[in-house]
């Protein structure tokens, strides 16, 4: 059986002067020989004189007799001067290889050099490209993308978060440049995502300070306004909420703690009203690094300004599952069972008369105050959940602005040779005398939905939100978070 062996040639330019050039042979497949040809050009001096290593074949390419008597030079090939060359001669190991079976697969140099989109998965091109970049001295070496650490003292605060996340970013910036000697398609992604952050950040800041308004006021009378509709909130739930007869007794407690709170909370904003020039100023300073620092800023404001509906929040909650645990238990009351804590499970119990009682003076007790708690842990937990979500979109902007494909769009625009990494292979010229066949292999570029997906930096979302766990929490009166 003749042995097969597969050439991958680039395609020379056509002119008519004499090429010459150098490869590495490939062994590791038993039923096939691989010949990667990597580096070309049109001088001799590509040959090396001193003891060459058995995997480097050398070769030429020319319509001329070419002399290597003087060349110790155990591979060879040469290959005519035509469009789809022919293989005049192929000496492996000083064997000549005339009853081998080859398949000589026409490449472009460039492309394959310059693209970043091969997969490891496709074989030989990837070793092949592995082979250029060695030769030609490119640093395409891989930079280890360390795991993220999301210290959890600092979650609250997306502006901190942002900073955090920031410093991040530019530290793998640094290493990926100085290790590639090189700006990547994601360092790249990263460098334009940063300048349009920037630039939206300086119009955006330009158009607040061109206001005529004093954001100072215009803040005041934001804080303020939000307030006082939590006052009238709470008198309108104090009343008779949307025609519902509450406990009139607990809804007037309810009511007046969680007004006692709201008071204070104005308190503390009018006394620290004075200080609100000094957050001003670091909103503006810190807006010009960028928009994303400025919707980190406005989200921590936002939790800011919503302090005293959490804190409402947080107590109508927690009682809103203080009752529905009681309930649970004294339900099992009836049908003579309870908890057994050490278990962790359901046991049976017999209950005397006065237990009975009791339960049943408990049960209905709880049960006719809980409409009233519903209708305020129903309410501030709307405004929660609002919160949250507001803060979400935020932190979903922060990402969508660090991840503008704004490099992949200007490459794919000018068909960089750099997304070229879908490769066809079309036959083009079969000889049969030779039982030689000719392959010419096309790079185009990779769907706009791969380059996205496979060149984002790596940014990170500042808030995560679990929505079903939110969902499931509003069920239980457990608190989110």
């Amino acid at each position: 059986m003749p042995e097969l062996i597969r050439i991958l040639l680039p395609v020379l330019p056509n002119d008519n002067k004499d090429f010459f050039y150098k490869g590495y042979i490939d062994n590791s497949d038993h039923n096939c020989v691989t010949i990667f040809i990597t580096t070309y050009a049109n001088s001799p001096k590509i040959f090396k004189t001193k003891p060459l290593k058995e995997n480097i074949i050398y070769g030429c390419s020319s319509d001329n007799v070419f002399d290597k008597k003087h060349m110790k030079i155990e591979n060879w090939l040469i290959t005519n001067r035509n469009e789809y060359p022919q293989i005049n001669s192929l000496i492996i190991k000083g064997k000549p290889k005339t009853d081998a079976d080859c398949i000589l697969m026409l490449y472009d140099y460039n492309k394959v050099r310059n693209s970043e989109t091969i997969s490891n998965s496709d074989d030989y091109f990837s070793t092949l490209q592995g082979l250029i970049h060695k030769d030609a001295g490119d640093h395409y070496n891989n930079v280890c993308e360390s795991s993220f650490k999301n210290n959890n003292w600092f979650t609250s605060s997306m502006l901190v978060q942002h900073v955090y996340n920031y410093i991040y970013l530019l530290k793998w910036l640094w290493k990926s440049v100085r290790n590639k000697k090189r700006v990547s398609i994601k360092q790249g992604n990263l460098l334009s995502a940063i300048l349009v952050d920037v630039i939206l950040g300086y119009l955006f800041l330009q158009l607040v300070i061109s206001s005529k308004k004093d954001l100072g006021v215009l803040l005041m009378g934001v804080l303020e306004n939000l307030v006082n509709l939590m006052y009238s909130l709470l008198k309108w739930l104090m009343g008779a909420p949307a025609g519902l007869k509450l406990n009139n007794a607990f809804n007037k407690m309810l009511g007046k703690y969680f007004l006692y709170h709201v008071e204070l909370w104005w308190l503390f904003i009018d006394v620290s009203g004075e200080k609100l020039d000094v957050i001003l100023h670091l909103y503006q300073y810190l807006g010009y690094l960028g928009f994303t620092f400025q919707a980190a800023i406005i989200s921590d404001m936002i939790c800011l300004a919503t302090f005293h509906s959490y804190c409402i929040y947080v107590y109508a909650a927690r009682l809103f599952n203080i009752q529905i645990s009681g309930l649970k238990a004294l339900l099992r009351l009836f049908v003579g069972r309870k908890y057994n804590p050490l278990r962790g499970g359901i046991d049976s119990c017999e209950y005397t008369n006065q237990e009975l009682f009791v339960g049943t003076v408990a049960f209905t007790i709880l049960l006719l105050l809980l409409p009233t708690t519903v209708m305020y842990y129903i309410v501030f937990t709307m405004f929660r959940v609002l919160s949250l979500a507001v803060q979400y979109v935020l932190a979903k902007i922060i990402y969508t602005i660090q991840t503008l494909p704004f490099y992949i769009i200007v490459l794919w625009v000018s068909q960089s040779p750099k997304l070229a990494g879908n490769i066809f292979i079309e036959e083009v010229k079969g000889d049969k005398n030779t039982s030689s066949l000719i392959l010419k292999v096309k790079l185009y570029n990779k769907s706009f939905q791969d380059l996205m997906k496979n060149f984002r930096p790596p940014v990170y979302v500042s808030k995560h939100i679990e929505w079903r766990n939110i969902v499931s929490n509003i069920f239980t009166g457990k608190q989110i978070v």
